[in-house]
């Protein structure tokens, strides 16, 4: 055991993990009854854990779900209209919950609640524009950015440095690096738990995933669902490749979730620690015939939620 960390059970205040990601459809996971997900790790948190059978989505789409999340405001009573809109400083956020609690708070990821392209322009733009450090939400660590949705093309910023710093190789993969080496190297182990949220955009769009692992997955068959439908065989085969390829993704974000525990177990921090799995919202993957989320309907509302608890 690392003698240097954190003892939650002393305080009473247990180090927080949170594990966002984007537009993950629960039953794309082993542990909510897909055959075809490889997901040993989250699916473990499931069993070591609290799995919630019917989360949904408040809005399913990144922004508004974003801001209840931050919040716990419902969307609505701020009148978020969509995508490109950016979150007042003067809402209190879920940061400012835990830095008054005394935890050391830090953001890794995506945020999208600074304006988007509405305020930045392309995706690329997007990824390449530090968000506001007045609109950070107030976590006290940022290695952050507001979007890119390009997994192999992915830059982040520390706290209010405007340089772009680039992620090397694939985002998720990127994202849960950064995460640890806060952890190792700028926690401040000693004076506070920590609360770090890691917030992936995979597997939303684009479909891609490290290629070996999307290789893999484009060979494989897959079981379609009940309501799957296509209106021509063009549109069939391109909806089960991009069914493929989010399993690839899907699965690539589970091998981070089981490097991040061994992680806390091999620092000796896993007892002291809850961890939290999310997802903001669904994606069609063609049933009903459509894509994306933003949809009434299972796939695109429900989401993943566990909680892992050691307590």
């Amino acid at each position: 055991m690392n003698a240097r960390a954190f003892d939650g059970r002393s305080t009473g205040r247990p180090n927080i993990l949170i594990i966002l990601s984007d537009q993950l459809r629960r039953q794309a996971l082993g542990c909510y009854g897909d055959t075809d997900a490889r997901t040993p790790h989250v699916d473990r948190l499931a069993r070591d854990g609290v799995r919630f059978q019917n989360a949904c989505s408040t809005y399913p789409i990144c922004v508004p779900f974003r801001f209840t999340f931050m919040t716990g405001e419902y969307a609505h009573t701020r009148l978020v209209p969509g995508i490109e809109w950016a979150m007042s400083p003067a809402e209190r956020t879920l940061a400012d919950e835990l830095n008054e609690a005394g935890y050391d708070t830090a953001w890794v990821g995506k945020w999208h609640l600074d304006g988007g392209h509405g305020r930045m322009g392309s995706a690329k733009q997007c990824g390449t524009t530090p968000v506001r450090r007045t609109h950070q939400g107030r976590w006290r660590h940022w290695f952050g950015f507001e979007l890119r949705n390009d997994p192999f093309d992915t830059y982040y910023f520390v706290d209010d440095d405007p340089t772009p710093r680039p992620i090397d190789g694939y985002q998720t993969d990127g994202l849960f690096d950064i995460g640890i080496n806060y952890l190792t190297q700028e926690w401040e182990r000693e004076e506070a738990p920590f609360c770090m949220c890691i917030s992936v955009e995979p597997p939303h769009d684009p479909l891609v995933a490290p290629r070996e692992l999307q290789q893999a997955w484009e060979g494989r068959q897959i079981q379609l669902p009940g309501n799957f439908a296509a209106e021509s065989e063009e549109q069939r085969q391109a909806y089960i490749l991009n069914r493929q390829r989010y399993y690839a993704m899907v699965e690539n974000l589970d091998d981070n979730v089981g490097r991040m525990r061994a992680f806390l177990e091999d620092e000796g921090l896993a007892n002291d620690t809850v961890i939290v799995f999310v997802s903001d919202h669904g994606e069609m993957g063609g049933s009903h015939g459509l894509r994306a989320k933003q949809w009434p309907y299972e796939e695109s509302v429900g989401i993943a939620l566990i909680v892992r608890d050691p307590r």
